[in-house]
Formats: structure tokens, C-alpha cells, sequence
């Protein structure tokens, strides 16, 4: 009954708490003056606002204005003077506007005041009063001032209350004293800062562990523990952790001490999930520790984590130095737009009701008790808008639109040149209800595949604004990027992406046209090498050509001397390479065989060494300069030089007779031509001289 008692009245709280919740928008804010008469939700749930006819758009954060020439929109006749203010949409991209004198045209396309107006007036019905209080996409209220600024009030909800004094702060606060119960019935207890064993309560008798184990006194003050698989318990210290083996009374160590000891050995608090994973809290960061590792929990809002605690949905709850987040399935921090204050929590005090409510305790007498219905958010965010682009540090487009070639709605490429290569995006998904709840993510294609998270902090007293990443890509070379953004909100899923195509030009020495010219430079140069090295080849082939011919006429002539001036044939020595002695042997083998014979002529020579007359003919006169016939008869006078200088008991006629000669006359004839001698005066100087010796 009390705790019924205690939820209305927490209810009606939260619904107070909520309709407090307003933000003001002001001078401060962007807009030029504090005196807002019009406000239409766009489209794209970006807000047009009119102040005294200077229009503003918001961006997220604040708001921007919207260039306007008054002089050229549409002045209406005196009797045409309007009451108040209207508006009315043509379609879903133009938007007339209505004040006490004047008619503007907005084109939501390009985010821009068009002034073709009059011929279009005539196709237009009544405009509708603009009403002073404006819903968004999400609900919220929109209320414009005549000297205040806008003021926002966020869709009602429910939201975590303060409580001081009440029984579930004693509940949450015994949550901090150590009493394990193990699976034997014993409680596993702490008396005094260091001192641990166990309590048997069938004996009522305590067992203390540090007689038996004296490296617990090691230990400074043994915060808590947390039951693991039997017999295995986490006793965690301000000064380290280990395991306790329960059954054997031993200790082991805490393998995940090891990568959390670069971050802090203190201890604050330790919770184990459904899914068996271990929650490490710190007093520098959180740590999920499971079968593959430890790894430190990212994206809190405050890193002093000073309390653990599961929901009945198995979501994991941290209270920190400065707030309240909650780290499964994603880390959201909650802040004041959720009635959470950003104090200190109080360590290992919090816990979970059993109607499903959880319960965090401050350092000070209070505490912050919620349901975890009430943050969650299953809405989908809106696609982010891209609220601001920079190139080089000059804005390339903002709220009014595109400052360049590349139209709202991106039907083209944003082309920039080679040195406009350093990129700033700014992106909201315009959530102005619960800000702190979204998430995005962000990416440049065509430079990386991997997605950059973004979480807003969690909103301090008076930040109420709306969150709006920023990232910055620098010296990009040339080339095709596409700029990709999403956003979630708590329990949503991701929206549609916004794109962002850009183009950087590359330099006009890398262009298409510059490299088919750096080609076909190459291309003559290369031919140019090519020519010169193959007129250096062709020289130095005539060169070696020449050689070689020189070197074969100096041993043809040197073949023809041998020949010419020797009595004894050598092949080797007539021929200039190994077919042409060949071929010179068999001549001479054919003469020898037949030398003899005066009839042996020609014809029956080229048969023998399988030639034609003509072959024979021009190989003869190629080696030596003389034919056939000549050969014959030259081959048949040395044979007959060798006959007298060897044989000096033959006769002339016996030696004229064994070569192949006729007649003796024939012979002395021919011999003298070739030895410049007869052959009785070839033999008399040796026959002399064989005399005299004797």
C-alpha cells in the first residue's frame, strides 16, 4: 500500500517536473530580435521563423537568417492591409507568407525568398491565420513572444523524480554492505575495512578468512565482491581485486586486473549479467570483461563509476560522479531533460524494486528513483540535416542554402578545386524533445568505409541545446567522396542517411588532359630512344660488318698466298671456316684419286664432291679467285713440285706422266707459269747442293 502511495505521488511529480521542463530561445540564440509573430514547422522539421519580417530558420542549435529583399516582395494595396499573420503551402515546396503589409514567397527547395510573385497570386486561395502556438515532429510546442524569443515546451512525459527521506533510500543503501550468499548456505561477510569470512547462520558463528589467507591484509579495504561460477567469488578492493575459491579457501588472480590496472586499481563496484559478463566499475572507467577479453566501455558522459545495477530487462544502469547513464544495449546519458540531476551517485547504492523501479542514491540524503520506461524513446529520429558546411574555413552552405553550384536536395555535385580540399560538416537531426538521447554516425566515402560515432554529453543546468556533431576532414586528396550521416535515438533504429556528394577536381597537371600529354611526350621521347638506339645498332653492325669483311678479305688473300706460293695444299689454310676446308679436302682428296688421269676435268670433280658446275664454280673463285679447271691444273703442278723436290731418280716426263700431263712440253710450260722456273732448273739447285754436302 505505501509503495502505491509513493508511485502516484511520484507520477504526479514527473508530470510537474515535465511542463517545467521549457527552453527559451532568444537574441542569444541567433535570432534578431526578441519579438517572434510567425512559425511554421518545414517539411524537412527545420522551423521558419518571423521576426517583425526578418525570417530566421533553425539549425539545431540556434537559428540563422534567411536573406530577404523587402523592397522586392509583394507590397500589398492599403486596402488590402492584413489583421495578422498567415501562410499558405503551393504543393510542398513553396510556402507564401503573409504579414500586416507585405507577401513573401519561400522556396523550400533552395532555402530561399523567390519575388515572381503577382502573376502568382492569382492562382492562390485564402491564406490561413498562423496560429501562436506551433507543434514540431515531435510534439513539442513552439510559442512566440513579442519580446521574449520563442518558448519550447517538450511533449509531455514522465519523468525520474527527487526523493528525500523515504524508505526505498534505506533499501538502495544496504545494497553497499557485503553479503554473498554461496551456494552451501553461508554468507560471505565483511567486518571492519579488511577483514572477511563466513557467516554460518544455522551456528550463528562467523569464520574469518585472514588467518588463512594472510595476503588479504594486503589489501586496504575490500569494497564488495560478486559471485562468479562456483566456487569462484571477486573480492574487490581500493587497491586491487582476486578471486577466492570458496571450497578451498584460496586465492587466485583477477586476470582482467591487468588491463584494467593502466586505467586504476580502485575499485567502486561489480555486477554480473544474464548473459554472464562482468561489469567492472571504477574510479576511471567502465569495463565489460567476458570469455574473449576486457575491453573499456566508451562514450560515458562521466568516467568515476560509483554504482552497478540490471533492470528487469537485463539493461545495464551505471550511476557516476555526475549523473546517471545506462550502457546496454547502447550508452545513452540521461540528464536534466529526463528529471536526472547531474550530482554524484553514492557508491554500490542502487538497486532495482519489485514493482520494476530503479534506485539511485545520492552522496547526499536524497536519491533519483525512475522507471526505465519512462527514458526510452522508440521513436525513429529524422534523417540529420546538414545545418552547415565549410570548405577551406568558408561557409559553402548553411540554413538559407547552397552557396555555389550545388542545389538543396543534391541533384548535383558540390565541384571544388584541388586546393578547396579541407572539409567541415555540421549535421542535427533536430531532435529538440530529449537531445541528449541521440546518437550518430558519420562517414566520407571514397576515403573510409568504417562509420565515426557521435554521442551528445549529457546537457548541464542551461546547455539545453541541440546537439550538433562536427567533423572535419583535412587535405583530401582529389577525387569522388560521398559525406554519409545517420542518427538514433535511445532504442531506435538507425535513420535514413543524409549524402553529401562532393568533387574535388584534381590539379590541372594531373587533369585527363595533362597525363594524355605527359603520354604522348613519352611516347615521342620513347620512339625518339628507340630511333637512336637502333641508328647506334645499325652503326655498330656496319662497323662489325666491315670488320668481318675486312678480316675475311685479309684471310682470303692470305688463303691465295698459301695457295699461290706453297707447294703443300692445306685445307686449313686455304678455307676460312670449317665448310670451306671441308669442302677443300674433298677436292683434293678427288684430284689425288685421279691425278693421273689427263681427262679427269670439271665435270666429273663437281660430281664427286656432289656440286654443280656452277656452285663449284663460284665457290672456287670465291676462295681463291680462280676456277675449277685452274684448281685442277694448280693442284697438279704442286704435286709435281713435290715429285721432283722428293723424288730426284724420276725423270720430267715420269713426273709429267704421274699428274695428269700429256705432253713433257705442256708441263714444263705450265710449271714454269707457276714456279717462274722449268722444271729441270726447280730441281738442279737442291741436286747441287746434295752434291756439294756430300
Amino acid at each position: 500500500m505505501r509503495y502505491t502511495i509513493l508511485l502516484t505521488i511520484s507520477t504526479v511529480f514527473c508530470w510537474m517536473g515535465a511542463s517545467a521542463q521549457t527552453r527559451q530561445w532568444g537574441v542569444q540564440d541567433g535570432l534578431p530580435t526578441g519579438e517572434v509573430r510567425q512559425i511554421i514547422a518545414l517539411p524537412n522539421h527545420q522551423m521558419l521563423v518571423n521576426c517583425e519580417g526578418v525570417f530566421c530558420i533553425s539549425n539545431g542549435a540556434g537559428f540563422t537568417v534567411v536573406p530577404c529583399d523587402r523592397r522586392k516582395a509583394y507590397l500589398l494595396e492599403h486596402y488590402a492591409y492584413s489583421a495578422g499573420y498567415a501562410h499558405q503551402w503551393q504543393g510542398d515546396s513553396l510556402l507564401w507568407l503573409h504579414d500586416f503589409y507585405r507577401i513573401y514567397l519561400f522556396d523550400m527547395r533552395t532555402r530561399s525568398f523567390r519575388y515572381d510573385i503577382e502573376g502568382r497570386l492569382r492562382s492562390l486561395g485564402k491564406f490561413t491565420p498562423s496560429p501562436e502556438t506551433v507543434s514540431d515532429w515531435q510534439g513539442g510546442t513552439w510559442t512566440g513572444t513579442l519580446g521574449n524569443g520563442i518558448t519550447y515546451t517538450p511533449p509531455q512525459r514522465q519523468m525520474a523524480e527527487i526523493l528525500e527521506d523515504d524508505p526505498l533510500i534505506g533499501i538502495a543503501r544496504g545494497a553497499v554492505e557485503l553479503n554473498v550468499r554461496l551456494g552451501d548456505g553461508r554468507l560471505l561477510q565483511r567486518r571492519g575495512l579488511n577483514r572477511i569470512g563466513y557467516f554460518l547462520p544455522d551456528a550463528n558463528r562467523f569464520d574469518p578468512l585472514n588467518e588463512r589467507l594472510p595476503q588479504l591484509n594486503g589489501y586496504r579495504n575490500i569494497v564488495g565482491a560478486c559471485a562468479l561460477t562456483e566456487p569462484w567469488v571477486v573480492l574487490y578492493t581500493q587497491n586491487g581485486a582476486c578471486l577466492l575459491d570458496t571450497k578451498a579457501d584460496t586465492l587466485a588472480a583477477f586476470k582482467p586486473a591487468e588491463s584494467i590496472g593502466e586505467y586504476s586499481d580502485k575499485y567502486n563496484c561489480m555486477l554480473r549479467d544474464a548473459k554472464g559478463n562482468l561489469w567492472v566499475g571504477t574510479q576511471n572507467g567502465l569495463f565489460k570483461a567476458h570469455t574473449e577479453g576486457t575491453e573499456r566501455v566508451t562514450g560515458l558522459a562521466n568516467n568515476c563509476i560509483r554504482s552497478l545495477v540490471m533492470d528487469a530487462k537485463g539493461y545495464i544502469w551505471v550511476g557516476t560522479a555526475c549523473g546517471i547513464s545506462r550502457i546496454t544495449p547502447t550508452v545513452v546519458n540521461y540528464g536534466e531533460d529526463d528529471g536526472i540531476p547531474p550530482v554524484s551517485m553514492m557508491e554500490r547504492a542502487a538497486c532495482l524494486t519489485d514493482d520494476g523501479r530503479l534506485v539511485f542514491v545520492h552522496h547526499s540524503s536524497a536519491a533519483t528513483v525512475f522507471r526505465p520506461e519512462w527514458l526510452s524513446d522508440d521513436s525513429t529520429p529524422c534523417t540529420p540535416v546538414l545545418t552547415a558546411m565549410f570548405v577551406n574555413g568558408s561557409s559553402a552552405y548553411d540554413e538559407t542554402g547552397w552557396h555555389g553550384a550545388c542545389p538543396y536536395g543534391m541533384e548535383q555535385s558540390l565541384r571544388l578545386l584541388y586546393d578547396e580540399n579541407y572539409l567541415t560538416f555540421q549535421f542535427s537531426s533536430l531532435d529538440y524533445a530529449h537531445p541528449s538521447h541521440t546518437r550518430y554516425r558519420y562517414r566520407l566515402c571514397g576515403l573510409e568505409d568504417e562509420w565515426h560515432t557521435a554521442s551528445p554529453p549529457t546537457p548541464l543546468a542551461g546547455e539545453r541545446g541541440v546537439y550538433t556533431p562536427v567533423s572535419e576532414y583535412k587535405a583530401l586528396p582529389h577525387g569522388e567522396y560521398v559525406f554519409e550521416a545517420q542518427a538514433a535515438s535511445v532504442d531506435g533504429e538507425w535513420s535514413e542517411v543524409l549524402t553529401v556528394q562532393v568533387s574535388i577536381r584534381p590539379p590541372f597537371w594531373l587533369t585527363w588532359w595533362a597525363k594524355l600529354a605527359y603520354g604522348l611526350i613519352g611516347l615521342i621521347g620513347l620512339i625518339g630512344l628507340i630511333g637512336l638506339y637502333l641508328k647506334k645498332k645499325k652503326a655498330a653492325l656496319v662497323r662489325e660488318n666491315d670488320n668481318r669483311v675486312n678480316q675475311l678479305f685479309e684471310m682470303r688473300e692470305e688463303a691465295r698466298h698459301q695457295f699461290a706460293a706453297g707447294t703443300n695444299v692445306d685445307p686449313k689454310k686455304i678455307g676460312v671456316n670449317p665448310e670451306e676446308e671441308v669442302l677443300v679436302a674433298k677436292l683434293l682428296k678427288a684430284i689425288e684419286a685421279h691425278i693421273d688421269d689427263e681427262d679427269y676435268g670439271v665435270e666429273q670433280l663437281a660430281s664427286d664432291v656432289a656440286l654443280s658446275r656452277t656452285n663449284l664454280y663460284g665457290k672456287l673463285r670465291n676462295m681463291l679467285g680462280i676456277s675449277p679447271a685452274d684448281f685442277i691444273r694448280n693442284v697438279r703442278l704442286k704435286r709435281a713440285a713435290q715429285l721432283l723436290t722428293d723424288n730426284p731418280t724420276l725423270s720430267i716426263n715420269e713426273v709429267s706422266v704421274r699428274v695428269g700431263f700429256s705432253t713433257p712440253r705442256n708441263f714444263s710450260t705450265q710449271f714454269k707459269k707457276m714456279f717462274g722456273v722449268l722444271p729441270s732448273d726447280y730441281r738442279s739447285p737442291k741436286e747441287q747442293q746434295t752434291t756439294k754436302t756430300i
